[in-house]
């Protein structure tokens, strides 16, 4: 994947309901909920519904993709922006990080897991082990079985 790059779009919302039904009026964009308080928007990002007590402001965010969230938060401090959430996990794709800019703009960053680690959440089972690979049949085992 590109780095430093606009890889996804969120819109941010007290009311997700009320975005959906305008957007989807609008635009005949298709919503899926991909768990609670987020809901994907078919090819285009994805509408975060806001809590009560979270003080981040609704808007629009875009979400660029980075090697290092750490590197970047670091930089973001120094040149004056604030931090809203820091290396905040999704599960076996990656981890990001929500923050403004010094006049105020909520922009986000992406750090996708690597490969290896999606892959290995991928293949795990519901009980928390990996499934085992299929094993493929010996020469010998083939021959008895077409017998």
């Amino acid at each position: 994947m590109p780095k430093n790059v606009i890889q996804h779009v969120e819109w941010t919302t007290r009311d997700p309901k009320r975005l959906q039904s305008f957007y989807g009026r609008i635009f005949d964009w298709k919503f899926n909920e991909a768990m609670p308080g987020y809901t994907m928007i078919d090819g285009v990002g994805g509408i975060f519904a806001l809590s009560p007590e979270q003080q981040m402001p609704t808007g629009v965010t875009n979400y660029v993709n980075v090697d290092d969230l750490s590197a970047k938060e670091e930089l973001i401090r120094k040149g004056g922006g604030q931090i809203y959430k820091s290396k905040q996990e999704v599960p076996g794709m990656g981890w990001f990080t929500i923050f403004a800019d010094p006049d105020g703009n909520t922009v986000a960053l992406w750090q996708p897991a690597k490969r290896r680690a999606r892959a290995a959440a991928s293949k795990k089972t519901t009980s928390g082990k990996r499934a085992k690979p299929a094993r493929k049949a010996s020469a010998k085992t083939s021959r008895r079985a077409s017998r």
